[in-house]
């Protein structure tokens, strides 16, 4: 095993140093050998450009063996000591994960959507809405939902909320089924709006983002339109509008119920169900919890939760996933309310 290995394509043996890592990269050896509830409280505390920075520095590394976490993580010598290396290969959906958690999904889908080098699609993006609508009129579904999973999401849901309905599902549709999209359609794509500007570098393809980027979309849609374009979309692809659903509203996304709403949905989960959903919680989602509750209420959920002992993240995220279910149920009968991003309620 080499002592690091950076990601290269044409140099895959190649390895560099501990000494000559940069901040980011030391930084992200760091995260990665802490507990879960560790890092994520750390992240909590990152700037976006801090954020993107780590974001970059994950696409970077791949490995790295004990020695040189002792080198970097000398406070971790005893867990680098014991001989396992860290992979770092899943480090950026790691990171992307942990990230959701500590800064809400919202924030985060939008982060890690921006991209870092200025091509056609972004020059395209600076024009104005009425010229862009011009422009795409004419062009495919599948086309129109790669563009605009590229553009910011304001940007995009102007674009969006300004064309009939039907066509609004058909993109949704498409745009949550996008993955990775290969290198040299996206270029196609970019060629045909400017033909002038050469296609990008990237050889290996993009992530567009796919369910994420539709969902913090539609986020900013008004309550009536999500509704209608989610059930225009259930007509077509069930399966697609009930995963856009749920990737609507998380579990973070609590924080957005109102102090009476939050009092609603506390009665329809159990005290069990609602210490195992805590585990992994961020602090913001525990203060709204207990202050929802009374004060002894409160110090005996507090007390739960310090004697709870190890939980698997499996049973944390289903029982999350529960009582995110229990919200949205809620939500759909006009129980609660549950603000949006850009205003106005969830549905």
């Amino acid at each position: 095993m080499t002592a690091l290995a950076v990601s290269d394509p044409h140099k895959p043996g190649s390895a560099t140093a501990a000494k000559t890592l940069s901040g980011p990269q030391k930084s992200l050896l760091f995260l990665v050998s802490l507990e879960e509830s560790a890092a994520t409280r750390i992240l909590a505390q990152l700037s976006d450009e801090e954020l993107r920075q780590l974001r970059k520095a994950s696409s970077e590394l791949s490995e790295a063996s004990p020695q040189v976490l002792q080198e970097v993580h000398r406070e971790f010598a005893e867990r680098a000591g014991k001989g396992v290396p860290a992979s770092l290969k899943g480090s950026a959906s790691y990171l992307r994960r942990l990230a959701g958690k500590a800064l809400g999904e919202g924030k985060i889908a939008e982060l890690w959507s921006e991209k870092s080098e200025q091509g056609p699609v972004a020059e395209l993006s600076k024009l104005d809405t009425a010229t862009i609508l011009g422009i795409l009129e004419l062009e495919q579904p599948q086309t129109i939902a790669v563009i605009l999973a590229q553009f910011d999401s304001g940007k995009a849901v102007d674009l969006l909320s300004q064309m009939p309905t039907d066509r609004q599902t058909q993109i949704v549709l498409r745009m949550a089924r996008l993955q990775t999209v290969p290198a040299s359609v996206i270029a196609d794509i970019e060629r045909e709006f400017a033909e002038e500007i050469a296609a990008l570098g990237d050889t290996s393809g993009r992530n567009i983002g796919g369910l994420e980027a539709a969902a913090s979309l539609i986020k900013r849609l008004s309550a009536e339109a999500t509704e209608g374009l989610l059930e225009e979309l259930g007509k077509t692809d069930a399966t697609a509008a009930e995963e856009l659903r749920r990737a609507l509203f998380t579990f973070e996304d609590l924080v957005r119920i109102d102090g009476r709403g939050m009092q609603v949905l506390l009665k329809e989960i159990s005290t069990d169900q609602l210490v195992v959903a805590l585990k992994s919680a961020s602090d913001d989602i525990k203060e709204k919890v207990f202050g929802n509750i009374s004060t002894r209420a409160a110090a005996m959920l507090k007390d739960e939760l310090e004697m709870l002992g190890p939980v698997r993240l499996s049973d944390v995220e289903a029982a999350q996933r529960a009582i995110v279910e229990t919200a949205m149920g809620l939500e759909r009968d006009r129980k609660i309310t549950i603000a949006r991003e850009g205003g106005g309620e969830y549905v």
